[in-house]
Order: structure tokens, then sequence, then C-alpha cells
């Protein structure tokens, strides 16, 4: 049962992926033309972190499926990280100067997505030599 639960996040992962990925790509799927300013920064906005976020859940809902029995114990990341990831996107101010203090919008996500990787590689590995 819990590989059908894993199998759903990882399809729903790959949907926010897509989607995504068309959102940041507005002018090539004819969303937004090259003039449209205001448009292509709104679908940028919300693209991005569905871009980055998507791909991090896949990756991990990927690794998941070969390894269900650390879902507990990474599900105890997710739920406080995930959120806080969501609102930091939702909220961070629009464009910073680009540098270590400020980053830009699309910087901040990959880092945080990088970051969410990195620890539920952890907590799934650390959670595998454990059993």
């Amino acid at each position: 049962m819990k590989e059908k639960k894993l199998l759903l996040f990882f399809a729903l992962a790959l949907i926010l992926f897509g989607l995504g990925y068309v959102l940041s790509n507005s002018i090539f799927f004819d969303l937004c033309s090259q003039t449209e300013y205001a448009c292509r920064e709104l679908f940028n906005r919300i693209g991005d972190p569905l871009f980055y976020g998507g791909a991090a859940l896949s990756l991990v809902f990927l690794i998941l499926l070969f390894i269900p029995h650390a879902f507990q114990k990474w599900k105890n990341f997710a739920i406080w990280f995930v959120p806080l990831a969501t609102l930091l996107f939702v909220f961070y101010p629009d464009p910073g100067s680009g540098d270590f203090l400020s980053p830009a919008p699309e910087q901040l996500f990959q880092w945080v997505s990088a970051l969410y990787v990195l620890v539920s590689l952890g907590i799934i590995v650390r959670s595998k030599f454990k059993k």
C-alpha cells in the first residue's frame, strides 16, 4: 500500500515539475509574447518554484520507491520543510541584487531545493543503514 502512495506522490511531483517547466518557458509554449513582460514575470514567478520544487520532490519520491521503509522518517522532516519552503518561495521579495546575501529568486529556489534533496537523502540513507 505504501508503494502505491509513493507512486502517486511521484506522479504528482512529476506533474508539478512539468507544469513548472511549461510556465517557466511561457514564450516557447506561446502562453506569453516576448513583449508581455508582466505575463512572463508572473509565469516565471509561479513556474520556477514548481520546476525546482517538483524536480526535488520527484527525485526524493523516486528514491523512496526503492527504500519505502524510510518514508516515515523522511515524512517527519518533509512535514515541516515543504510548507516553510513554500512560504519562502511565495513571499520572497523580487529580485535581489544576485549576490550571496540577497540572491535572485531563481537562485534561492535552486538552493532550497538542493538543501531539501541533500537532507532528504541523508535521512533516507541513515534510515536504510539503521534497519
